[in-house]
């Protein structure tokens, strides 16, 4: 894609993406390497497995079961992230009823002390960040939840610029609904930043007044993507990106002002289908309306200029 105002990116690719079609069925992944980057240990990160049960777009997705009384269900990543980037797919099967708590995914700083996750009850959904000191916060979202279902999750950090300043930033889509959407907030009161990453990552299995107990769940998670900077291209299924309910992720392998170059992941978007590109830029900034091409085809679309984003 050649165009201008992409911005920069000094590392095109991600940190990790996945689309699990390399595993052998049935194998853990551990530290397996992936489509672009490797996975790495931590917390869960012994229970997902290649599985052919579920999948996207392809004929796999990595699994992780609660079977056997496992909690701690992760994908992982470990680094120094003041800025986060993640993209995934996930399905829950569950035995039957819903968790009190499941995380999708959790980041974690300071030993522990300092974290951000989102988590899904029985009677709602929401968002929680620790920052190592007093406060942080945590906000109920408008967020939806549906077994047996593929579901797509989006989730852009920005750490605060030093210990206690009020400029962190916490963004979460869901299917492609913003519903998590907080600036100003304090991630940190010390020097250190997050520097662990889990998707997956935690189903509890006791109840609570609130939420009875339940018997687990079967989770899948598919092109799943990790990457220390918001830039990134997508498509997606509408021409504009308010009103994309389903948006695939990317995989660029060169970045300047004015070129892209990409390797396509079309995802859930079949041959002969229409896509519109969207390039997001490192502060989030992207083109409202997308370039239509055609999944499998060629194709030159010269758009309307938009807002901090060009491309052709």
């Amino acid at each position: 894609m050649t165009g201008s105002g992409f911005g920069t990116k000094s590392t095109a690719a991600p940190l990790v993406f996945d689309n699990f079609e390399s595993g052998n069925s049935g194998s853990k992944l551990m530290t397996a390497k992936a489509v672009v980057g490797q996975w790495q240990d931590g917390a869960g990160y012994d229970i997902p497995v290649y599985s052919t049960a579920q999948a996207r777009g392809g004929s796999k997705s990595v699994k992780l079961s609660t079977a056997g009384g496992a909690y701690n269900l992760s994908v992982n990543q470990n680094g120094n992230f003041p800025v986060v980037y993640m993209d995934w797919w996930v399905r829950v099967q569950q035995k039957d009823n819903m968790s009190r708590n499941w995380k999708p995914w959790r980041i974690y700083g300071a030993n522990d002390t300092m974290q951000a996750n989102a988590v899904v009850m029985c009677n709602g959904t929401g968002l929680s960040v620790e920052n190592g000191g007093s406060g942080g916060g945590f906000w109920w979202e408008g967020g939806s939840f549906s077994n047996g279902q593929w579901q797509h999750y989006q989730v852009a950090l920005k750490a605060s610029s030093s210990a206690g300043a009020a400029d962190g930033v916490v963004m979460q889509y869901v299917n492609g609904k913003l519903v998590s959407n907080h600036t100003g907030v304090v991630t940190r009161t010390g020097s250190s930043h997050w520097n662990q990453i889990r998707i997956g990552h935690y189903w509890a299995m006791d109840g609570v007044s609130e939420c009875g107990s339940n018997s687990g769940a079967d989770i899948y998670l598919d092109n799943v993507y990790i990457d220390s900077n918001w830039a990134r291209v997508e498509i997606g299924n509408a021409s504009t990106y308010a009103t994309s309910t389903v948006r695939e992720v990317q995989i660029p392998t060169s970045w300047s002002a004015n070129s892209i170059t990409l390797n396509v992941n079309a995802g859930g978007f079949s041959t002969g289908s229409t896509a519109y590109i969207y390039v997001v830029d490192s502060s989030g900034s992207v083109n409202s309306s997308g370039i239509p091409v055609t999944i499998g085809a060629g194709a030159s679309k010269t758009p309307a200029a938009p807002s901090n984003v060009s491309a052709n």
